[in-house]
């Protein structure tokens, strides 16, 4: 450690008056030494106006296919992840943070363009946005910011997403067979902070994007069953924590890269003006669906000067509001043409709440068990409604009417044969989302004003579904089609429909 990095880390000390020996050590001279080191360090302990006005970097580190509820901050107490969790208690840990979509790429493009998938586009997995959709990289470039891709991409196409630098994942140095994914690329990343000065002094904003844990099993693990603490939705099996032995390591080894992020920021003295923000694409054990076991996300931000250290908000946030939220600390223009807004004001103290709702989408198509299965959400904090519009119920009576059917949307349906078409969950009072209160009399008023909203939501996107009874066949990539069998497909295609559809047959939605 230099001399310049030993005399900020005693400035840290001094101020936060934690150890008593260096107190005793500057006593008599307490004023001068504090004088000395405001004038030689003012970054240390910086106010909040102080910090405003400088240009503050951006780390969005993201994590692949994890549930909230493995980390420290949110109630896991021997989580594999111990850099995420005195990383939460620096900054501020959200609640009820939200994805709108349940799956990696539709999660990304939200991110990246703070649009709902059905806006941008990308709500089949492994989809493009739309042509001319404009995301983070030219509205922070036209802020002069460099801005980077620093790992797994899952975003297209390239026009959309123009990276000022793509650093792409590489292959694990180590043991094959506990590193089992391609890793985030420390090496260019620390090249690019030991370089920078040299080529450029413009701020970054950096998406440092993991390949872990994504339901990985390593061979080999630094955890053992008993080690292990299962989430609430899990079955206390040997089997499942064995399973979770080895996921652990998957895990940790995301927390690992992470923690190397972190450490880069320190060594290269960009942590003090650094805004940091963590989070997971979607959970793992609800991915595809509309329950919050898919659609929650852990999310914690760190902005030294500006955020309480170790606060804690249930403002109801969505990914959506990323974008407007790193404009607006950038000092851009955060009301455009976005799904979100900032929540500045949540971060800064200066207010509790942010939405009043929160929407999710749900498309089986375009994934490796295809079927047609759509479904739409809003959650309040306290209601969540859901509409499954290809529910079984709804093909029977449709079916009754005389209307000819698609047999993919019949077997869509069988795939969901106890899956109802409306969904109604008091999420107070039974946060698994296991009572169904949609046909309950004390609660029609709740589910009507939130199927209006809903309504009115879908028809501000543009979606499809809006219209009572449509239910396209969505066009995808070959291998995800549905009258195609992917080799990875548990599920068995009936012979007579292999090959079955025509491009004809395929509908390819339009903004």
């Amino acid at each position: 450690m230099n001399t310049k990095k030993i005399l900020r880390h005693l400035a840290v000390l001094f101020f936060q008056e934690s150890h008593t020996k260096l107190r005793s050590m500057f006593r008599g001279r307490r004023m001068i030494t504090c004088l000395l080191l405001a004038v030689t360090f003012p970054q240390v302990g910086h106010s909040a106006e102080e910090a405003s006005n400088e240009r503050p970097n951006f780390v969005f580190f993201l994590t692949d296919d994890l549930n909230k509820e493995y980390y420290g901050c949110y109630g896991h107490e021997n989580s594999p992840a111990p850099t995420l969790t005195e990383f939460a208690k620096q900054g501020m840990v959200f609640d009820q943070a939200f994805t709108g979509q349940a799956i990696c790429a539709p999660s990304r493009s939200m991110i990246f363009t703070g649009k709902y998938p059905l806006r941008n586009g990308a709500f089949k997995n492994h989809a493009p946005v739309y042509d001319g959709t404009r995301s983070i990289c030219h509205l922070m470039k036209e802020l002069e910011y460099d801005v980077i891709l620093c790992g797994k991409s899952h975003v297209s196409p390239a026009a959309s997403f123009p990276w000022t630098i793509q650093m792409k994942s590489v292959a694990p140095s180590a043991n094959r067979d506990k590193y089992t994914r391609p890793a985030v690329p420390i090496g260019q990343l620390e090249s690019y902070f030991k370089n920078r000065n040299d080529r450029s002094s413009a701020p970054f904003c950096i998406m440092a994007t993991s390949y872990y844990p994504h339901g990985e099993r390593p061979a080999t693990s630094d955890f053992t069953a008993s080690d292990v603490q299962l989430t609430r939705f899990q079955r206390d099996t040997p089997r499942t924590r064995a399973s979770e032995a080895s996921f652990y390591q998957a895990i940790k080894n995301s927390d690992d890269e992470f923690a190397q992020v972190l450490g880069l920021l320190n060594e290269y003295d960009l942590a003090d003006n650094t805004v940091v923000l963590f989070a997971a694409d979607h959970g793992r054990f609800g991915k595809f669906s509309l329950k919050d076991s898919g659609l929650a996300v852990p999310f914690v931000v760190r902005w030294p000067g500006v955020v309480k250290p170790g606060t804690r908000s249930d403002a109801l946030v969505s990914f959506a509001d990323v974008l407007p939220t790193i404009l607006d600390i950038a000092g851009g223009d955060p009301v455009q043409d976005f799904d979100g807004k900032s929540f500045v004001p949540v971060l800064k103290g200066q207010r509790e709440a942010h939405h009043e709702y929160v929407y999710g989408v749900m498309t089986n198509q375009g994934i490796i068990e295809a079927h047609v299965f759509p479904g739409r959400m809003i959650r309040s904090k306290r209601y969540k409604y859901i509409r499954n519009d290809n529910a079984m119920e709804v093909v029977q009576r449709k079916e009754k009417l005389g209307q000819k059917l698609s047999p993919f949307l019949q077997l869509g349906a069988a795939r969901h044969p106890g899956v109802p078409e409306e969904e109604l969950y008091d999420l107070v009072d039974d946060p698994a989302e296991q009572l169904n209160l949609a046909s309950t009399p004390a609660h029609a008023e709740v589910k009507s004003e939130l199927k209006r909203k809903l309504q009115d939501w879908m028809m501000a996107q543009n979606d499809f579904l809006q219209e009572p009874g449509a239910m396209p066949l969505l066009r995808t990539g070959k291998a995800f089609r549905l009258d195609q069998e992917h080799p990875r497909r548990k599920s068995t295609l009936p012979p007579e429909l292999k090959n079955s559809l025509n491009d004809s047959d395929f509908y390819q939605h339009q903004p």
